[in-house]
């Protein structure tokens, strides 16, 4: 059921240590691989109520996220890379599949070291070294990772503006 020595957590809030988050089944019920610069834990929630309720305590919502992320890239776009938080630096997440999907893993821009060339599944490697094996074509993964870079660009760039403009 659980890999050993991997702590079971009630509740997690992303932040810039988490680097990967994916489901897995525990019987019935779906819960969260986490993978943090702290360390791996799973959390007895869906990767998707983890990415809403970070939202919500960062004093946003997931819509919100999302309406952000159209803006930038078109009403029509599907798989949107979201701003979870702007303490500072951006933190973005992409999804690897549709955002609701239970099968979804959600990926941390700020949290990949490489992503490995030609391989089929996708690999990356996190900055702790870890290496993870991703179900989707490198071309799809490099989409998703370049749209989360420029998601990334944008938000930077108007935080710049609005600095300036109170400056």
């Amino acid at each position: 059921m659980f890999k050993k020595n991997v702590p079971v957590l009630k509740s997690y809030h992303i932040t810039l240590d988490t680097y990967l988050i994916e489901p897995i089944m525990c019987g019935e019920k779906i819960y969260s691989y986490v993978y943090d610069k702290k360390g791996e834990f799973i959390v007895e929630r869906k990767p998707f109520y983890i990415v809403r309720r970070s939202c919500d305590v960062l004093g946003y919502n997931y819509k919100s996220a999302i309406k952000f992320s159209k803006e930038f890239f078109g009403k029509d776009k599907h798989k949107l890379p979201i701003l979870i938080a702007h303490d500072g630096k951006p933190n973005i997440l992409f999804p690897i599949y549709s955002p609701t999907s239970p099968n979804n893993i959600w990926v941390g821009l700020h949290g990949i070291a490489n992503i490995g060339v030609n391989k089929h599944p996708s690999e990356i490697t996190l900055l702790d070294g870890k290496e993870k094996t991703l179900p989707v074509s490198i071309t799809s993964l490099n989409s998703q990772y370049v749209y989360a870079t420029m998601l990334y660009k944008y938000s930077s760039q108007l935080k710049m503006m609005i600095q300036n403009k109170t400056s």
